[in-house]
């Protein structure tokens, strides 16, 4: 049996090591998103997939477009392709090439949560399981009908790069194990119940301000659950931003929303649940990342948040 990934980022690197050791097909081929060019000098930043498939010596496609997609997938003619992480749509024709179809790797337990953002939308919304689903993709995002499914405890202080990481490996574990039960028969898809179906958004920066009338906890849950993008963040009297990257919620409060508070363990914050949010980490725009306390004492006479 002859197999293709088609992913992208770090998260699609069990999955490849998986494969490259897995007995149920061999792999012949990486595809990846085009190499982008990083800063002044436009440096080559090549996606974490083309360096692994390079360093392992298995063959690399990054095509441009659509069209080229599918006749990579054409010339390669691989009896199953398996997507994670990829990052582009994978256009109609392309879908019925590989023999035994295209099979994805999604990091929730469908029909819950499908699209862009589901790992953030688990941890912000404070749930206590998540999971993958490995399904056939089909032209309609995250709608295939499933192969199997695996459930993961969340923990309650979990960042979402962590979250990802679990996901990550679980999902090549699941892999590894269904893959030959389906290659040989033994599986067959079941369709989902489209009516128990959500849809994550695609989040943008304004998703990661923070309302100082929520209650700590949802201020909390989100700070961990947009680490990197889009980032949690908050208003200053100056016009600039504040980043907050680590917080735990405190003590009750009777202060409005956003009234800043002396604290010994960092800087506190009135949120509407009448509660502290305590801040550890932070970034002021255009500053290194600074502890809470720090923040505090160069801005003294800061009474409240924006």
């Amino acid at each position: 049996m002859i197999c293709v990934l088609l992913g992208t980022s770090t998260l699609a690197l069990p999955t490849a090591e998986a494969l490259l050791r897995g007995t149920a097909c061999r792999l012949t081929a990486v595809i990846t998103k085009p190499t982008e060019f990083a800063g002044r000098k436009h440096v080559p930043a090549p996606p974490p997939v083309a360096v692994w498939a390079t360093e392992h010596r298995v063959p690399l496609h990054q095509p441009q477009t659509k069209d080229e997609l599918t006749v990579a997938l054409h010339g390669l003619q691989p009896d199953i392709a398996v997507v994670i992480a990829y990052g582009k749509m994978i256009p109609k024709d392309a879908l019925s090439i590989p023999r035994f179809g295209c099979v994805n790797l999604h990091p929730s337990l469908l029909p819950h949560y499908r699209g862009p953002s589901p790992v953030q939308v688990a941890v912000a919304n404070g749930d206590a399981e998540t999971g993958v689903t490995l399904i056939l993709l089909d032209e309609q995002m995250d709608h295939g009908p499933i192969l199997a499914q695996e459930r993961l405890r969340i923990s309650p202080t979990v960042t979402r790069s962590r979250l990802d990481d679990e996901l990550a490996a679980l999902g090549a574990s699941l892999l590894e194990r269904i893959l030959p039960d389906y290659l040989s028969g033994r599986i067959v898809p079941q369709p989902q119940d489209h009516t128990r179906a959500t849809i994550t958004p695609l989040l943008s920066r304004d998703h990661g301000r923070i309302n100082w009338h929520d209650p700590a906890m949802v201020i909390e849950r989100k700070i961990r659950a947009y680490e990197g993008w889009p980032g949690s963040w908050c208003g200053l009297p100056n016009g600039k931003r504040l980043k907050v990257l680590h917080a735990v919620t405190g003590g009750p409060t009777s202060e409005s929303p956003g009234t800043i508070l002396p604290s010994p363990d960092g800087l506190d914050v009135a949120c509407g649940s009448r509660q502290l949010l305590t801040l550890l980490t932070v970034q002021p725009e255009g500053r290194s990342v600074m502890d809470g306390r720090s923040f505090r004492v160069g801005h003294r006479t800061m009474t409240k948040f924006t």
